[in-house]
């Protein structure tokens, strides 16, 4: 009786600690930058998206259009970044219509952006994911001006509850960066960030986006992270951020690419099984050496369905918790996906509960 005491109170004190932390990629050249503004800036402002035609449109669910959720926050965007001194904003477009990512990036070369940054919502084929993700470039200082970016923004938008996902690059097949706004950026020797503010397509990210006042939140955020970038001040705000600092990557040497497969480990044991509860008790070992480990699912049906992805708490290789398996259930089999924040997932062998693992 006292063993079995034992064992209930560690199934119940078992909890899967959800943790907003923000891990990106390993990197292991830092140095501390500060960066108070001694010129005026020029930033440019692209409400991703624009006009008629399903690709203009963006994504649309869940009662959410992608072109109008974009516009919405750029206009808050830049009418709060207007409230710092040392900086001008422009946007590439301020009403409905299609642009071309050759004439957004035009237009901000033309007004001689230090910085592009693109107002995006994301969507997934699969409606899986959700949180926040930054992309930049994979080439030398637009990458190293873009992460630091990223890492403050990242950390603006985990105060506001949204999961992070971090700064990542894609390579397409040209050799060049994927996406093209970055790509055309680049060619007129501009850095440029795309910022994914959250999921429109899954409830854990439209919970927040549908809140009153959330876009609004994102847009203050986005504000804040570029006057701590360029270390502004706002007499409007009484704010200083001349003496912020952050962590600066150095520019890598070569062309970062973006991981292709799912992490290297993803290894599961069954600890005890609780039978009257109906909670089965899981470990869990998952590693990626190349990108992150962010997000992980289980089965108690040998992979026939899978529960809502959960979050990884990313300090720790190996991490424990329950899967309850309904009642009436006889001989549940426990399978285990872990995926990195490419989204690329891999699958643990499949672990049979029987008799043995009762307590």
């Amino acid at each position: 009786m006292k063993n079995k005491s034992i064992i209930a109170k560690k199934f119940m004190a078992v909890i899967l600690t959800i943790a907003f932390s923000i891990s990106l990629f390993v990197i292991p050249t830092f140095s501390i930058e500060a960066k108070a503004a001694n010129k005026n800036v020029v930033v440019v402002i692209d409400p991703g998206h624009g006009g008629t035609g399903d690709r203009n449109l963006g994504a649309q669910y869940n009662g959410l259009s992608e072109k109008e959720l974009t516009l919405q926050l750029a206009n808050i965007l830049k009418a709060e970044l207007e409230k710092y001194e040392g900086i001008t904003v422009y946007q590439t477009r301020t009403t409905d219509v299609i642009m071309s990512l050759e004439d957004r990036a035009k237009f901000a070369q033309n007004v001689n952006a230090d910085f592009v940054f693109s107002i995006h919502f994301n969507a997934s084929s699969e409606h899986l994911f959700y949180g926040s993700e930054v992309w930049t470039s994979t080439f030398g200082s637009y990458y190293q001006k873009g992460y630091n970016f990223g890492q403050i923004v990242s950390a603006e938008w985990n105060g506001l509850g949204l999961y992070q996902k971090g700064v990542k690059t894609r390579i397409g097949s040209s050799g060049n960066d994927y996406y093209g706004i970055i790509r055309q950026c680049v060619a007129r020797n501009m850095p440029c960030v795309i910022l994914e503010h959250a999921y429109i397509d899954n409830g854990n990210d439209v919970s927040l986006v549908k809140t009153n006042s959330f876009i609004n939140k994102l847009a203050q955020s986005d504000a804040t992270a570029i006057a701590k970038y360029y270390g502004l001040k706002s007499k409007t705000l009484g704010t200083d951020y001349s003496g912020f600092t952050y962590k600066s990557v150095k520019k890598p040497n070569g062309k970062l690419y973006q991981d292709e497969t799912g992490p290297d480990q993803c290894d599961i044991k069954v600890l005890g099984y609780d039978v009257a509860s109906g909670n089965v008790l899981v470990e869990l070992t998952a590693v990626d050496k190349q990108s992150p480990v962010i997000y992980f699912s289980y089965s108690y049906d040998g992979g026939k369905t899978f529960c809502p992805l959960q979050m990884w708490d990313r300090t720790k290789p190996t991490q424990s918790f329950n899967v309850k398996v309904p009642s009436g259930t006889t001989n549940p089999t426990i399978v285990v996906k872990s995926y990195n924040n490419y989204e690329k997932d891999s699958t643990s062998a499949p672990v049979t509960v029987n008799a043995s693992f009762v307590y």
